[in-house]
């Protein structure tokens, strides 16, 4: 049997890395096999590139051509895809933090009416082009992005960043419409769950929101 793919997307600071470590134990927990993998890997040539981007260096958001940037992105997802083809009859779960939708952070700097041609070049180039394996479920972390921004501010810089900023995180427009991006997106599709982070305005506590991943995975299951 083949493993399952699953993808955990959502905006900077919507709690990605921390719940995809939660699913993780928890389906080891079932006695499940399960490996996981981050995007970008910022360790390899190509993802310093991608870090190279991120801060800056090739100018401002706008300004580098959006096929170029999604290219690289996509190449260094192709770069690992012979490592996660050997492993799907190995595994149970292949659980990706970020993946090939998080390309949605570019479809958001076009015109709303150009998403769903984007979306559709993306898809194009990885699955079909560049044979990379397509995420059987995604899982989409909603949180409302003046969360975000703050949870960004208060944790500082990353290791990729050496000290400059994001600039996409950085870019309080941008966040606000890729959250805009990936709710009209994964409401469109069948194999996405939309995990929503919000009542009242307030932020669930970690493990209310957990619980709401493991009622869909469970369905999964």
């Amino acid at each position: 049997m083949s493993a399952i793919i699953v993808s955990i997307e959502g905006i900077d600071g919507s709690g990605k890395g921390t719940n995809v470590n939660k699913i993780v134990e928890y389906l080891r927990s079932q006695r499940k096999k399960v490996i996981k993998y981050s995007f970008p890997q910022y360790e390899t040539t190509i993802g310093k590139l991608i870090a190279r981007y991120l801060k800056g260096d090739f100018g401002d958001i706008n300004k580098v051509p959006y096929e170029l940037i999604c290219t690289a992105y996509a190449a260094d997802r192709a770069s690992i895809q012979s490592e996660l083809k050997n492993t799907l009859n190995s595994v149970d779960y292949i659980i990706l933090d970020r993946y090939t939708y998080s390309n949605l952070f570019t479809a958001a700097k076009l015109p709303e009416d150009q998403w769903d041609t984007f979306i559709n070049w993306i898809e194009d180039m990885e699955f079909n082009n560049l044979g990379i394996l397509k995420p059987d479920y995604n899982f989409y972390l909603y949180v409302d992005p003046m969360i975000s921004i703050q949870r960004i501010e208060e944790r500082g810089k990353r290791d990729y960043q050496d000290g400059k900023e994001d600039i996409h995180e950085n870019n309080k427009e941008l966040l606000i419409n890729t959250a805009k991006c990936y709710l009209k997106f994964a409401n469109s599709r069948d194999n996405w769950f939309v995990i929503d982070q919000m009542v009242d305005g307030q932020q669930l506590p970690p493990d209310k929101v957990f619980e709401k991943i493991k009622e869909k995975l469970d369905l999964i299951i």
